[in-house]
């Protein structure tokens, strides 16, 4: 049998040189999220989990790394495999073309094969053998002449979300679908697979089945991360997955998703409680947009229902579109503020060649000539009626500093949030709900400890008083443990050390990770 490797881009990641910048990280909520919120910025490294489950679906034996540093890679590729697969993304194809002259030079035997949404790039067909720009399970099982499938495994993938250095919970990640059918213009996500949907798991029996096999230890509750770009789009889906997910009463089963405003709508609160919904991401981009997943959606009223039952609500919010100058884009901002949300993501409004907006820039020669790896969401890539690229960059880092003062840290807004889910479900006789409910009071108060140093170092006296406030609130409601009183104590040391390495700019390092599989077959 053929041999494949599959590697993500190789470290170091958030630096400035030649192939990477500050803003390519292995991270999503400290590099486009909290990244403004200071040690209370949420933490969790995010592994090629694309790569894992095409290698779970394979036959042929596979290898795949996780953030190799380039001495590894080079090591790994003189093992003489059959096929080099590296997955990238725009930003990161300078680091894959590094990655395609050291096959080149080492393991010239090997062939490349190049993907992910990078390859929107007409470019990578110089560097590739093979370019991948479909679903990549059966595209590689061409290549390595296996027989296609409709039916995917689902590989066992964990990542921890920790704050001041300290693990918080851990989440399995779940691979659903590919792409999107709504076709915002600006959205790489949906155009790369022609506004279709593809799913990866059909109906909500394997959605179900894929939770209950994976290994939750000893936790509480089985907790999941799901990659799919409008996880609640298809309803039948969800409700056969909630009435199964509503069976589980001893560790209940909580998940965060991307969605739509528009997908949400189509459930009630009961229904989305039931089948386990913890938190959502979804676009509200600006007042003034008229993308058809907010048609008739009322943003801050669904929030605000939202996270009353529990639900916490991320938010994305875009500048940079035409109308924006600076009064329009203050309107939007204090539109993001009013819908109150748990977290909050804004980015550059941002052409990806193969959308509508890349072809319309095209059409209207403003497109500006910047290098790949600052096309990140960060940098404006074209040319703006009332904004230049420096007074637009500026103003999305002062926005992200503006939302945390006003906002606090997004861990406060999570407990806030959980501590109303527990209110919402007081006197409910429903067993999912019961055991939701003492979930809700069990991260609520895991939360807890850090609240007075959270006060001690708000970072406004506005989000100070809030802060006050949710802790009157919490104490109220539960009695606080003398462990949880202790833990309070120590936690301005914790505070302190993450300072420490944040002045000494000792940014958390990516670990490097090596799984195999089939490694006990026959190979030619």
């Amino acid at each position: 049998m053929k041999t494949l490797l599959l590697s993500t881009i190789q470290k170091p990641l958030g630096i400035d040189n030649e192939l990477c910048t500050k803003n390519i990280q292995a991270e999503m909520y400290h590099a486009q999220v909290t990244l403004a919120q200071d040690v209370f910025s949420l933490r969790a490294h995010c592994s090629g989990w694309g790569l894992e489950f095409i290698a779970a679906n394979l036959e042929s034996p596979t290898t795949v790394l996780h953030y190799p540093s380039e001495r590894m890679f080079i090591r790994e590729i003189k093992k003489n495999y059959d096929f080099v697969g590296i997955s990238f993304v725009m930003c990161t194809f300078p680091k894959a073309r590094r990655l395609c002259e050291l096959i080149r030079k080492y393991a010239p035997q090997s062939k490349i094969v190049l993907g992910g949404y990078g390859t929107v790039l007409g470019e990578c067909d110089q560097y590739g053998d093979y370019v991948c720009r479909e679903e990549g399970v059966n595209f590689l099982k061409r290549i390595l002449e296996e027989e296609e499938v409709s039916t995917f495994k689902t590989p066992d993938i964990v990542r921890k979300i920790s704050i001041l250095s300290v693990t918080n919970r851990s989440e399995a990640i779940i691979s659903v679908g590919l792409g999107c059918s709504r076709g915002c213009d600006f959205c790489c996500t949906s155009h790369f697979f022609h506004e279709r949907y593809i799913p990866l798991l059909k109906t909500g029996k394997e959605l179900n089945e894929a939770m209950l096999r994976i290994d939750s230890k000893n936790s509480t509750i089985r907790n999941f991360g799901i990659v799919d770009e409008d996880f609640l789009a298809p309803r039948e889906r969800s409700l056969e997955m909630a009435t199964l997910n509503a069976l589980e009463v001893d560790k209940p089963i909580l998940f965060s998703c991307l969605t739509s405003l528009k997908s949400l709508s189509q459930y009630t609160i009961e229904q989305l409680l039931s089948m386990g919904l913890f938190g959502a991401w979804a676009g509200i981009e600006s007042q003034q947009a008229k993308y058809s997943k907010l048609k008739d959606i009322n943003p801050p009223e669904m929030f605000r229902t939202l996270q009353e039952a529990g639900i916490s609500m991320l938010a994305s919010m875009i500048i940079g579109f035409d109308w924006h100058d600076k009064q329009t884009v203050e309107n939007d901002f204090q539109y993001l503020l009013s819908v109150h949300p748990t977290l909050s993501q804004l980015m550059i409004y941002s052409p990806c060649p193969q959308t509508p907006l890349f072809r319309k820039y095209q059409n209207e020669d403003r497109l500006l000539e910047i290098p790949y790896l600052k096309r990140d969401g960060f940098h404006l890539l074209f040319k703006h009626p009332h904004f230049s690229a420096e007074q637009l960059e500026k103003l999305l880092m002062e926005l992200f500093h503006r939302e945390y003062e006003e906002l606090g840290p997004s861990i406060f807004r999570i407990q806030d949030v959980q501590l109303q889910g527990y209110n919402y479900l007081e006197g409910t006789v429903n067993p999912q709900f019961i055991a939701r409910r003492r979930e809700n009071k069990r991260l609520c108060l895991d939360i807890y400890p850090l609240l007075k140093t959270g006060i001690t170092k708000a970072p406004s006296t506005k989000v100070r008083n809030q802060l006050i406030d949710l802790k009157q609130r919490t104490e109220h409601t539960f009695q606080i443990s003398r462990s949880d009183k202790i833990k309070g104590n120590l936690a301005p040391v914790l505070y302190y050390i993450s300072k420490l390495k944040t002045f000494l700019d000792l940014k958390p390092t990516v670990k490097t990770e090596k799984h195999t599989y089939n490694q006990n077959l026959k190979i030619h």
